[in-house]
């Protein structure tokens, strides 16, 4: 292999390398700090409560909100905030404490808070929060210091000159446990006002659906109009994670994320809302916090107009949400306003169903384009075989049959070049130490014989957008989160436990440079000869998926410059 050849190959590896860097400043940039050990306590506003629960003593600490975001002036209070609990409580969605409500689905185990009617605990079940133990859910929502990540939604008043002073509503319920016994679950939490209004806050649950349906059914018995906006909000800590590296790429987008008309999916991170809040009125929309596999979001009215605003509180927490349009319920009347609030595993097809733009904070990055279609063969393998690691098998069998000819011409240039092999020694025998007369001489022989020194390059050049896309693809979906494929390799979304993939792959690698033209250059050759060995140390903690991918594609390419060198060698 010539000089030229050799530096595109370095080339090569230097840009899949900064791709990986490149991602994990990305993911850096954006990412978090460390929780506040402590943090203190604020109090806020909210819908027509004219005293405030300030019991405590509970597993899970009592919250104790305010309205904290400030809106536009025609909003009377501003959006909720809380206290954090310390330690971290057991959670026995099945036995509620006094000041908390639990509900059971199929799906989901969440705790209600009667101060507010927020949900301040979720545990998704189907979802383990490790392999091994399928009885251990996935946490998304949770109320303690270590992971402080809550949905709140409330009424907002007329602005009044004791508006300030009004705490959130203390719900009644008819009981402390609910759970999913048909196909619809209403929770309902009542609460009555000082001017005869009453408000029932009624949380409908689906069976099979992680969508929770928060209604507001107010109905005026008072002898004056009653007037308030519906907000909704999400407000956590920042997680205390690594930041991602070549050696540990498995870092993904944790943060906020909003619907405009110019962006449909804009990323709000943490430090972003730190610098500047985040506010503007949309038609529509959708208020979100992301994180690695999961989602939850604020979808209000879609044909309204809804203010939304982000938010950082004393306590070193951070707040999305909206505020909607203000309703007037005349003495008498009564009316209902209405918003979903969606908590669970970030799949496309359903984030597509539910708002305009939501599917794409399955954030498959700039080569969306080619992940898109990637993912939706993968899924249509899958229904066929059942199996996510043969799909991929599949897939990438696809992808080398369909360039198969032009592989196959690439192939043939790295053959004839290998050829040229003795006569390339005898020039640089003749050539001595004159490398640039060498180099000339070199050229010239490639231009006498008709040998491409950049056509080998090319089934490499194919493989890095392919390859990247398949990366986003294993890190963004949770389809593939704690699949397995077969033996050892039990979830292809993580790491080889036993680095017996890798090993492959940097076997295969080496094995494919024995196939190819060595540098003239000694120490050229030494160099790349030791790619295989950067290569197989920076995949060790690769998803076993896409190692899957690369050992399946460097096979096929091997056996396919066997047979097209060993022809070429027939024919010689």
């Amino acid at each position: 292999m010539d000089k030229q050849n050799l530096r595109f190959f370095f080339l090569l590896a230097l840009l899949t390398a900064g791709m990986f860097l490149y991602n994990a400043w990305q993911v850096e940039r954006v990412q978090v700090q460390s929780a506040p050990n402590s943090l203190n306590n604020t109090n806020n506003p909210d819908s027509g409560n004219q005293s405030v629960d300030n019991s405590s003593g509970t597993a899970i600490e009592s919250v104790k909100h305010r309205v904290d975001l400030p809106v536009e002036p025609e909003h009377a209070a501003t959006l909720g905030g809380g206290k954090l609990a310390a330690g971290h409580p057991q959670v026995d969605v099945n036995v509620a404490l006094a000041d908390q409500i639990a509900v059971h689905t199929d799906v989901m185990d969440l705790i209600i808070d009667r101060n507010g009617g927020d949900i301040i605990h979720l545990d998704l079940p189907l979802y383990p929060r490790v392999l091994l133990n399928k009885n251990d859910g996935f946490v998304l929502l949770d109320n303690t210091e270590e992971r402080y990540y809550i949905a709140q939604s409330g009424l907002l008043n007329e602005a009044g000159p004791d508006s300030a002073k009004l705490g959130r509503a203390t719900y009644k319920t008819d009981k402390n446990a609910y759970s999913l016994d048909g196909d619809k679950l209403n929770v309902d939490l009542r609460y009555k006002t000082a001017n005869g209004v009453d408000i029932i806050k009624r949380l409908v649950f689906s069976k099979g659906s992680y969508v929770v349906t928060v209604e507001y059914l107010i109905n005026n018995h008072g002898s004056s109009e009653y007037k308030a906006s519906m907000f909704g909000s999400l407000r956590r800590i920042k997680p205390s994670e690594q930041s991602a590296s070549i050696l540990n790429p498995m870092r993904t987008y944790t943060g906020a994320a909003v619907n405009t008309p110019e962006k449909k999916y804009q990323k709000l991170s943490f430090d972003d809302m730190e610098k500047k809040p985040f506010k503007q009125s949309v038609v529509g929309g959708w208020a979100a916090i992301v994180e690695h596999y999961f989602i939850s979001a604020w979808l209000p009215s879609r044909t309204e107009k809804n203010y939304y605003q982000s938010e950082v509180f004393a306590d070193k927490s951070f707040g999305i949400g909206f505020v909607g349009q203000q309703i007037v319920v005349q003495p008498g009347q009564n009316s209902v306003v209405t918003a979903e609030l969606y908590m669970g595993p970030r799949i496309t097809d359903v984030l597509k169903s539910l708002a305009p733009g939501l599917d794409l904070t399955v954030d498959f990055g700039m080569l969306w384009w080619l992940c898109q279609p990637i993912f939706w063969v993968l899924k249509l393998l899958f229904t066929w075989v059942g199996n996510w690691g043969v799909a991929i098998i599949l897939i990438t069998c696809a992808i080398k049959l369909m360039f198969f000819r032009l592989s196959a011409t690439s192939y043939r240039s790295m053959g004839n070049m290998k050829k040229l092999q003795p006569r390339i020694e005898a020039l640089k025998q003749q050539c001595g130490d004159n490398k640039q007369q060498f180099s000339q001489a070199v050229m010239d022989l490639y231009k006498r014989e008709k040998v491409n020194p950049f056509g080998g390059c090319l089934p490499m050049l194919i493989q890095i957008p392919v390859f990247i896309a398949l990366y986003y693809v294993l890190l963004e979906s949770v389809e593939l989160r704690h699949a397995p494929f077969a033996l050892w390799i039990t979830d292809l979304s993580a790491k080889d436990p036993f680095y017996v993939l890798p090993l492959l792959m940097g076997a295969s690698m080496l094995l494919q440079q024995k196939m190819n033209p060595a540098p003239a250059d000694p120490v050229q050759a030494k160099v790349m000869m030791a790619m295989p060995i950067v290569f197989t140390v920076v995949f060790l903690n690769f998803p076993a998926g896409l190692v899957l991918y690369w050992v399946v594609n460097n096979s096929l390419s091997i056996a396919q410059q066997w047979y097209i060198t060993t022809k070429l060698e027939v024919a010689k």
